[in-house]
This record gives structure tokens, C-alpha cells and sequence, in this order.
């Protein structure tokens, strides 16, 4: 998922939570994750289909949410996890298998997708697409990467799978109604976890 949809989602889903200086936190931890060597790191995208891994991140960045009495911790941890919840949605093939459970495009609309199906998060069929940097560094080279990604996409690869932009099909509202449900999910089990104090300091609330 591209910059702007990952803000987008954040501001729509908790920016009316916390306050304006939490949000940007919790955006610049999320957009961090696209920055540097991070953004070669297959799990923390849930590419390469590495589930497991991916939900571990997710664990960790909760356990740091959990435990650290710093409030900018705290936020880093947020945006880093919801990043890669809404990367989720984007570079797997949930969407598809969404769609064909429930009659494809012509029997549903974006707003219908329910993003936190057990059922379809367990399938078995769940795919995500390949980053291999060896190969894929061509994507990211100023020179040619529009020629790549014109004439040398992988079928397998992130590049052929994913749904960071409107550009990539009829699926990218779906993706992006499914990341905020999740995105929604994940900051409630936050304030549930969370003390009333230290919630209220996650949430910011005296600079609400």
C-alpha cells in the first residue's frame, strides 16, 4: 500500500481517537516501515506468503505496546503493526479469495468485505506475492523500473499480486476497506489491553 492510503486509513479509522500529535506519530512509525532496509524485509509486509512471521512482528510491536512506558514507543509500535495489518490486505490474495466466496464484483460492493473473516485468514489458499530483492530490485531502479514493471513482472512476484494503488484493479477498494476494519480492530484490542491511564496516554487525550 502506497503512502498516501496508509495516512488515509490511519486518519479515517483513529485519527477522531487520539490526538493530532499521536496520529503523527503513529503515521511516521507506519511509514517508517517503507523506509530504508525495512522495506526489504519480506514479513513485516506479509510478502513471500510468510504469515506466521508477519503476525509474530505484529505480537512483538503489541508486547512493546503493552510494556513500554513511553508514549512515543508506544506510537512507533502502533504504526509499525497497522502497517503491516493494512500491507496484509494489499499483497495477499484475501480479496480474491473474498470475492469469490461472495459472487465477485457484480454481487458485492467495497463496503461489504468483512476483513477479519477466521475463516478466510486460515484458508489454506491465502497467498501473498514474492519479494525476492535479488530479483525484484529492478522494480526500485529509477532507469528501468517502468520498463520492468511493464515487461518483466514475475507472475508470482509482489509486483504482479499486489494492491498498493487504485492502478492495480477492482479489488484496491475492497484492500482498503478491509485494512481500515483491521486497522480498527487492532487499536481496540490496544485500549482494551491497556490500563485506563496508560491508554489515556496512548491516546494523548489531554492534548485532545
Amino acid at each position: 500500500m502506497e503512502t498516501q492510503y496508509h495516512i488515509s486509513v490511519l486518519t479515517e479509522t483513529i485519527g477522531s481517537q487520539i490526538s493530532a500529535r499521536a496520529l503523527q506519530m503513529v503515521i511516521a512509525g507506519n511509514l517508517g516501515q517503507d523506509m530504508g532496509w525495512d522495506q526489504f524485509k519480506p514479513h513485516v509486509h506479509f510478502d513471500n506468503s510468510l504469515f506466521s512471521d508477519g503476525l509474530a512482528f505484529m505480537e512483538e510491536q503489541h508486547a512493546i505496546i503493552t510494556q513500554s512506558d513511553s508514549a512515543n514507543k508506544m506510537w512507533s509500535a502502533f504504526g509499525k503493526l497497522t502497517h503491516a495489518a493494512q500491507d496484509f490486505y494489499s499483497h495477499s490474495n484475501y480479496v480474491d479469495l473474498w470475492l469469490k466466496a461472495n459472487g465477485g464484483f457484480e454481487k458485492t460492493k467495497p463496503e461489504d468485505i468483512n476483513g477479519l473473516d477466521e475463516k478466510l485468514l486460515n484458508d489454506s489458499r491465502l497467498v501473498s506475492g514474492n519479494f525476492f530483492l535479488w530479483r525484484d530490485i529492478i522494480y526500485y531502479i529509477p532507469l528501468i523500473k517502468n520498463f520492468a514493471k511493464k515487461h518483466l513482472v514475475f507472475p508470482d512476484s509482489h509486483e504482479a499480486m499486489n494492491l498498493d494503488v487504485p492502478e492495480c484493479g477492482a479489488q484496491f477498494p475492497y484492500s482498503i476497506v478491509a485494512a481500515k476494519q483491521r486497522t480498527r480492530a487492532e487499536y481496540d484490542r490496544v485500549m482494551k489491553t491497556l490500563s485506563p491511564q496508560r491508554a489515556a496516554m496512548f491516546r494523548d487525550i489531554v492534548n485532545l
